[in-house]
Order: structure tokens, then C-alpha cells, then sequence
């Protein structure tokens, strides 16, 4: 029976069903037929036990049970079609429109599914221009990609200035395992381990224990800065450092609150083993820090900070090797012609006789 389900269906509003209407089954499938359809159609479904959306939409004639004389169906029959005289049936037509409307709602209802679901292949397949537009950096990484795959591009895997920044400083937060993890699942895009290891040597951004960058201060236009110095926990390991042919690791010697460097040298295994067995490995990492303060120039232009030194410690100096060490710094910074202007910490330990002392200092010069 053709109820014009071919029709044009574009009066017909899908959003009188739910969304999971072809998921649904027995009572939860009844209870929009009875609402959209009426009772007579819900008892016809009901003895087909055509329980759910699907069934229905592949049942190919709805009302082939008049044809069947039984008594489970006299009194459906009796209520869904009219008999005349010359003993034909003819379905009562509100009960026929009402079937029709349900199939035709769920025949657009499957159509948007259908398309919806090749919409979002679609999507998944391609990516956007807005959506690379709202994400720069994927945006550059596809850039990066085009420019470099072909086989006549003689730059293939030269990096920019800009790339090997972000090399070194996702070495550097995020360690070897996180940096390999990027680089491999991401071929071409950052510098092997080797190459970034020559680019760390090269851009004089290698850091020995318990040596002071002071060098570093002399890029910074305002002359004035602020310096802190404060620890934390790591987890004690002690390494060789083949730069200087020194262990690093072990507790830091201090002397007159300066730390010594290349202190645990040795040439050969029982040297190490003197070494390993007379001294402590460090547990805690002391970090000095400069900030210089911004230009009358650019006053909303804060420069980055810089890391002056760290070394291992195990937190067994006083409040006087603390004022020395300052007092050090302070001293080394004027000879790059750079002012600090104030020292912070959060050692609990740092009373307010140093302070004063520091500050009376500052005035002085």
C-alpha cells in the first residue's frame, strides 16, 4: 500500500519526533505512536508486534492482516476499516492519514540522520578553513608542512629562528621523554636530539653548577632589576657534566656564602669513588633569579626574567652566607653596569638585621 511517502516532504516537521526515535523500542516507541498516530494505528502496530521505527519503515503493507479471518483480529477490524455490501474493506481514512503522517516523519526523520552522519564524515575527513583559522599554531605546523613537502625544496628540515625556540624551551619544561614523544609523532617538525643539543652549545645557553650568568644582564636597556633567590625539592642524582669534566649532583661547597664550582673533579674511578663515598648528594636545588624592571620608554614592556645560577644545597647555611652571597651578586651586577635594587627570599631563616644591612648598602652606592 503506497501511502506517498516519495512525495514532497518538506512541510513535514521532524522535530515533533525525539532524536533516538529509531533507537527506541515496545513501550517507549508506543508511546509516540499513540501521540503522533492515535490509539486505532497503535493497536494495528501493536498485533503486528512492529515494536520499533525500523520494523515499521520495512514493513511493506500495514493492513495485509485483513486478509487473515481470525478472531484476535475481528475487533481491530471492526474499529479500522468499513465492509460494504459487495464484501470489500476499505481502511477508514482518518486511520489511513494517520499511518501515513507517522511513516512519512520517520522517512525524513532517517533522511536527516543519513545526511547529518555523511556531514560529519565529511568533517572529520576535511578540516575547515575556519577551523585552522581559530588555531594558530596548527595553522603554522600545516604551513611548515606545505612548504617543506617537496622533493625540490633544497631547505627541507631548516629550521626557523622561531622553531628552534620552541625546540629548546619544550626540551627544557618538558624533558627528553616529552620532547622525543612531540618529534616522533610529529615527523620533521623539530630538530633531533642531536641538532638541539648543538643549537643549546651555540646560543650560550648552557648553565654550569653554581657559576653566575652575570654576562647575560648586559642585553637589558633599563640598568635596573630586582634579584631572588629561593629552593626546591629534586630528586637527588648525581651526573657527569663533560663540559667541565666535573660531577654535578653533590652538595654544593659554600665559601663565605659563594658557591665553588667544578668542585668534584676526578680523573679516574677511585677518584669518583672517594668522592662518592665522602660527600652527600644535594636534595634540594638553590635558584637565583634576576628581573629587570621595564623603561620609561616602554613601561608596559616587563622583560623576561633570566636564571643567574643553581646548584645543589642541603640548606645548612646561615643568614650571614645569604648577605655575602647578595653582597656578591650586587657587586658583580654593578661591574656589568646593572643596579639591583632589591633582593627577596623566602627563607625563614633570613632575619631583618641582613636586611637592614643590604639596604643601607644599596643607599651607600
Amino acid at each position: 500500500m503506497n501511502f506517498g511517502v516519495d512525495k514532497d516532504s518538506s512541510l513535514i516537521d521532524t522535530s515533533v519526533l525525539p532524536n533516538d526515535i529509531f533507537t527506541r523500542v515496545d513501550d517507549d516507541f508506543f508511546s509516540i505512536v499513540k501521540a503522533l498516530a492515535g490509539d486505532s494505528v497503535f493497536n494495528i502496530l501493536r498485533i503486528h508486534l512492529i515494536n520499533s521505527a525500523r520494523k515499521l519503515l520495512s514493513t511493506p503493507d500495514v493492513f495485509a492482516f485483513f486478509q487473515i479471518e481470525s478472531e484476535e483480529t475481528d475487533k481491530i477490524k471492526a474499529e479500522s476499516y468499513f465492509k460494504s455490501k459487495t464484501g470489500q474493506h476499505f481502511v477508514k481514512p482518518g486511520i489511513q492519514t494517520s499511518l501515513s503522517y507517522l511513516i512519512k516523519l520517520l522517512n525524513q526523520k532517517l533522511k536527516e540522520e543519513l545526511t547529518l552522519n555523511e556531514n560529519n564524515e565529511t568533517r572529520d575527513t576535511f578540516i575547515s578553513n575556519e577551523f585552522i583559522d581559530k588555531h594558530p599554531l596548527l595553522k603554522s605546523l600545516i604551513r611548515w608542512y606545505q612548504q617543506n613537502d617537496s622533493e625540490n625544496n633544497n631547505k627541507a628540515n631548516r629550521y626557523t629562528e622561531s622553531i628552534k625556540k620552541f625546540a629548546i624551551c619544550l626540551y627544557i619544561f618538558g624533558g627528553k621523554q616529552c620532547y622525543e614523544f612531540v618529534r616522533l609523532n610529529m615527523p620533521g617538525s623539530i630538530p633531533h636530539l642531536s641538532t638541539l643539543g648543538d643549537l643549546i652549545n651555540i646560543s650560550n645557553m648552557t648553565l654550569t653548577e653554581a657559576e653566575f650568568k652575570f654576562d647575560s644582564l648586559q642585553k637589558f636597556q633599563s640598568g635596573f632589576g630586582f634579584c631572588s633567590e629561593d629552593t626546591t625539592g629534586v630528586i637527588p642524582k648525581v651526573e657527569y657534566d663533560s663540559s667541565t669534566n666535573s660531577f654535578i649532583g653533590f652538595t654544593t661547597p659554600i665559601v663565605d656564602g659563594i658557591p665553588l664550582t667544578k668542585h668534584y673533579q676526578a680523573d679516574t674511578f677511585d677518584d669518583f669513588k672517594i668522592i662518592y663515598s665522602t660527600n652527600k648528594t644535594a636534595p634540594l636545588l638553590n635558584v637565583h633569579m634576576f628581573q629587570s624592571i621595564s623603561t620609561e620608554d616602554d613601561p608596559t614592556n616587563f622583560p623576561k626574567p633570566v636564571l643567574l645560577s643553581a646548584y645543589g644545597v642541603d640548606n645548612k647555611f646561615t643568614a650571614m652566607d645569604i648577605l655575602r652571597r647578595w653582597m656578591y651578586i650586587f657587586e658583580r651586577c654593578l661591574d656589568k653596569d646593572v643596579r639591583i635594587i632589591g633582593f627577596s627570599t623566602a627563607k625563614f631563616y633570613l632575619y631583618n638585621v641582613p636586611l637592614k644591612c643590604i639596604l643601607i648598602v644599596n643607599r651607600c652606592r
